[in-house]
């Protein structure tokens, strides 16, 4: 009976550049979804004052059971473990072209509209100070899209959040939560948009497009 045979460490050259190929059609199509360059760059300019804000807390998506839940930093900083949904939040105003300011991210924290989480769990919400659930208008998948991100938004560690590098959940906040770091794929093809080819390919697109 003939064995499985292990995954060679490089596929041939034809099969990487049908990859390769398709990364770059999807960056460049009028059929990719994206926000406006101008509405990105507020965004971007947004993220960094809110960072800069330390009476702000920082989104983290790391998340053991406590999403929407305040965990105090080392430094003082206050964090909120949550999932994914606030990038999908994020990305779906960007591209109905909203530019909220500093202080509308004030209010919307105060009132608590910012989601951190798909479905909060039992468990989590007696923890919660936060408890936005991912309302279906903010839902990239509602609207036939995987959201991916062009920079990992893992840490990666096993330490506390409350024990990492500051400068590190700060990076790893405006990761997740830039829209200039997002893009999106069909549903039905989610695991194209983990390629690395593609992946790539959006990000050379946006560099050329943004100078």
């Amino acid at each position: 009976m003939p064995s499985l045979t292990l995954c060679p460490e490089l596929l041939p050259r034809e099969l990487i550049s049908l990859i390769e190929s398709f990364g770059n059609v999807w960056a460049a199509s009028p059929f990719r979804p994206k926000p406006a360059p101008h509405v990105v760059e507020h965004w971007s300019q947004l993220l960094y004052e809110w960072a800069s804000a330390e009476d702000l807390p920082l989104f983290v998506r790391k998340h053991a059971n406590n999403r929407g839940s305040v965990i105090v930093h080392d430094s003082g900083r206050s964090l909120v473990p949550c999932d994914n949904s606030p990038a999908h939040w994020a990305y779906v105003l960007a591209s109905q072209g909203e530019s909220p300011s500093l202080n509308d991210i004030k209010e919307f924290l105060r009132s608590d509209k910012i989601p951190v989480a798909m479905i909060q769990k039992t468990v989590e919400k007696p923890i919660a100070k936060y408890h936005c659930i991912l309302a279906k208008k903010y839902n990239v998948n509602q609207y036939g899209w995987k959201l991916a991100h062009i920079e990992g938004v893992g840490l990666k560690t096993r330490t506390p959040i409350s024990n990492v590098p500051l400068e590190r959940l700060v990076a790893q906040f405006h990761s997740l939560m830039a829209p200039a770091n997002m893009f999106v794929v069909p549903l039905e093809w989610a695991g194209i948009a983990e390629l690395g080819p593609v992946i790539c390919a959006i990000r050379h697109h946006n560099e050329q497009t943004t100078t």
